[in-house]
Parts: structure tokens; sequence; C-alpha cells
């Protein structure tokens, strides 16, 4: 294929028809606004699967964290750029009538969580003590990428559209996950994310969200309980057992909810945090102590023990160089520089195993911008748990629900793999309920 495309002729010819079907996508959304509303929507499908780590292709090509990846070629940076622009010209009618009061908005956002603001004016600003501050740069440039993006997701849509894009982006990761699975050498599948990890996660996410949907819309019931069962399928065959207990935390959460939704705000701020202690508190039990229900019963090896390891290392290097600030976005897990690399030494002793990343979101938090980096996102996380308390108790069931369990499922998964900040999904369903609580709390106090 790539020969092809370095034929004159061809690579020209290629070019003509994307100018012309954009141009006719363009058209289309100028003069039926309910065709722009439909292609709006595939193309946030499109870009939110991007995030998950679909390793099929085109969507590694795809995947913004490619703009600072070391090995990315200009070519593929280019073409991803060209796809992206092609994407908001082709949006370009329907985005003028979307994006207006976005100032106005965004100060709505930051005033709802001022420690968000402030985290992401960190992130921007930590390029200046990077060890490799163009790295840091075009991260930085990445993230703001998917933000900006994340942002118009939560101010555009609804708590229910938000729900239903959440349904079917689970749905379509466990279809093809079924028919592609992908196992790794011990048997266990991977689907199309490449890892048995985040996709028993994704099998736990989509059974949990299909399940809810199950008993709230009897039409679709059937088709509901067929997708949750092709979920248990799959988290069955991931054989992770973190997932097989996140599986039981977050159907039981919906259950909890709404409970709490009945008792005042601050009994259920207090309940709500009980419930998340008590889960990581189980979570580490089964998976650090109960050796024999880990290894026979939940089929997992002790995995946990192993990250004991190394993250003490990896604290004791932050605080050894970096402490308040970090290295900077991207700036810490830099094997191509050798000797050079931040995170160079760090290995378990007893495995000789070097890790690739600290299989714990707030440590590579940590990593990168210091305590006061990760002191501000706690501090942004207690504030949308309160907020997501008040809108659970002001809405109605179980869309209300969707940013307490969208927290829970970031802080069970983030435990003990990474993801919670950079380029991937947690990052941007945190911007789209931190932005969305930010302007229906706000809207809501004013109509009282």
């Amino acid at each position: 294929m790539k020969d092809i495309l370095r034929v004159p002729m061809f690579a020209l010819m290629l070019f003509c028809l994307a100018v012309i079907f954009c141009v006719t996508l363009y058209i289309l959304v100028a003069r039926y606004p309910k065709f722009g509303v439909t292609l709006e929507k595939i193309f946030v499908v499109i870009f939110f699967l991007t995030f998950t780590g679909i390793t099929a292709m085109p969507f590694p090509k795809l995947h913004p964290s490619v703009l600072y990846n070391f090995n990315t070629t200009p070519p593929t940076i280019i073409g991803q750029i060209a796809i992206y622009s092609a994407m908001i010209l082709m949006l370009f009618p329907r985005l003028t009538k979307t994006i207006h009061k976005t100032v106005y908005l965004v100060i709505k956002w930051i005033s709802g969580d001022p420690f968000l603001g402030l985290f992401l004016l960190m992130v921007t600003l930590s390029g200046l003590w990077s060890q490799t501050p163009e790295i840091t740069l075009r991260a930085v440039c990445a993230l703001w990428q998917i933000t900006l993006v994340s942002i118009y997701v939560g101010k555009q849509y609804s708590w229910s559209e938000i729900y239903g894009l959440l349904r079917w982006l689970s749905c379509i990761l466990a279809l093809w996950g079924v028919v592609k699975t992908n196992p790794a050498a011990d048997g266990c599948w991977r689907g199309v994310v490449g890892h048995k990890n985040p996709f028993s996660f994704q099998m736990a996410n989509t059974a949990s969200l299909w399940i809810l949907y199950a008993f709230k819309e009897k039409k679709y019931r059937y088709f509901s309980l067929f997708i949750t069962l092709i979920a248990l399928v799959g988290l069955q065959k991931g054989c992770s057992g973190a997932s097989r207990i996140l599986t039981v935390v977050l159907i039981s959460l919906w259950s909890y909810l709404a409970l709490l939704k009945k008792l005042p705000v601050k009994w259920a701020f207090v309940c709500f945090i009980l419930f998340l202690v008590t889960s990581i508190g189980i979570s580490i039990l089964v998976l650090n102590n109960l050796e024999a229900i880990v290894v026979d019963g939940l089929q997992k090896d002790m995995t946990l023990t192993g990250r004991t390891d190394f993250w003490p290392l990896i604290i004791d290097r932050i605080n050894q160089n970096n402490p308040l600030f970090g290295y900077g976005m991207a700036g810490f897990w830099q094997p191509w520089r050798g000797l050079d690399n931040p995170a160079y030494g760090i290995v378990v002793v007893k495995t000789g195993f070097v890790p690739p990343h600290s299989h714990n979101g707030f440590i590579d938090l940590f990593c990168e911008l210091g305590w006061v980096g990760l002191l501000l996102f706690i501090l942004s996380f207690f504030n949308n748990i309160f907020r997501g308390i008040k809108y659970l108790v002001q809405e109605s069931f179980p869309e209300s629900a969707l940013p307490l369990y969208l927290l829970t499922f970031m802080l069970m998964t983030n435990l003990t793999e990474t993801g919670l900040f950079g380029i991937g999904t947690s990052w941007c369903w945190y911007v789209v309920l931190s932005v969305k609580l930010s302007l229906d709390t706000t809207d809501k106090d004013h109509k009282k």
C-alpha cells in the first residue's frame, strides 16, 4: 500500500477523491442540520474509540500520542493533522452554531472546578522544567487536542446522550473483542486493546452499563442482556481477578446510588466515600492477601505484589529529584534515552522486570507533575464527587448517577493500571463530567 501511495498519479487521484468527499459532506451538513448531528456523533464515537488503545488499523495512526512518540515519523504526524482538520472542516457549518458563548462556558466550568483549571495550567507550563521540553510541549498539545473535544462533548450533550455514547462504545468493544479475541501466550483474551487488563476492565464496564439498561428499558431488555452476557464471557476469558471484583463493585454501585439519592447531600457524600474506601479495601485484601482465592478462585497471579515491589522505587526517585513539580508531561518514562532516562534503574530485583509505567494512574501522575499536580487533581476529584452527589440528589436516576459511576470506574481501574491522566479515555471522561457538572449544577442553582 505504501508503494502505491508513492506513485504521484495515484496519490493525486486519491487526494482529489478525498477533497470531493469532504466537500460533499460539508454541503450536506450545511443544508441538513440533522445530518450534521449524526455525522458529529459518528466522529465523536471514532474519537473516543481511538483513546481506548485499539491496536487495529487505522486507530494507532489516529491516536494523538503519535504527536509526541519518539519514533513517530513526520508523514504520520502530517497525516493525522490532515484527517482531524478534515473532520473539523466537514462539521464547520454545525460548529459555527454550537460553539457560541464558548468563553462564557469555559469560565463557568473553571469557576465550578478551579482545581482542575490550575491543574491544566500546570500541565501547560510543565515544559519549563522538563528535561525534554520538546517532547513535553508536543504531549501538551496532544492533551489539549482531546481536552477541547471533551469540553465540547460535555457542553453539547445531555447526560442521557452521554449514557448512550458510553453504552455503544462499550458494546462495540465487547462485540469486537469477542470476534477478535487476540489471545496471549497464556490463553487470556486481549481483544482489540492489546492487553488483557484494559480489555477486562472494558468488559466490566460493558456488563455494568448494559445490565442497568436492561432494567431501565424493557423494550430492549433481551438485547441488553445479550450484550451483558457477551461482556461476562469476555470478562471470564480475560483472566483478570481485579476486573471481576470491579464488575461486582460497579453493579452494586447502581443500587447503592439509588439509596443515596434519598439522603441529604452531606450524608450521601459521606456514605459514598465510605463505599469507595470499602471497595478499595476489599479489592486490596482479595488481590494481595487471600492468595488461595486469588490464584485458585480468580485465576490471577499476584501482580499487585509485583507492583508493590517497584512502586516505592518510583516514589523515591521522584522525591529525590523533582518532588514538587515532577518531570513534566511525558517526561519520566523515556527508555530511548538510555542512561539519561529518568526511570533508568527502576527494576524488580526478584524477577528482573523493568516496568514501562507505574501500573498506577496516580503514581504516574505524580511522576509527571509531582506532589503539587497530584494534590490539585485529588482536590478536583473530591470536588467532583461532592458536585456529583448534589446532582444525583437533584436529578432523575440513572442518568444523574453517571458522574459518580465514572469517578468510581476511574478510581478502581487506576489502582493497578495507568491511564488516569494523559491521552486516554479516563482523562476524556473526567473532563466531560467536570464540564457537565459545572454547567448543570450552576444552571440548577440559578433556577433556585
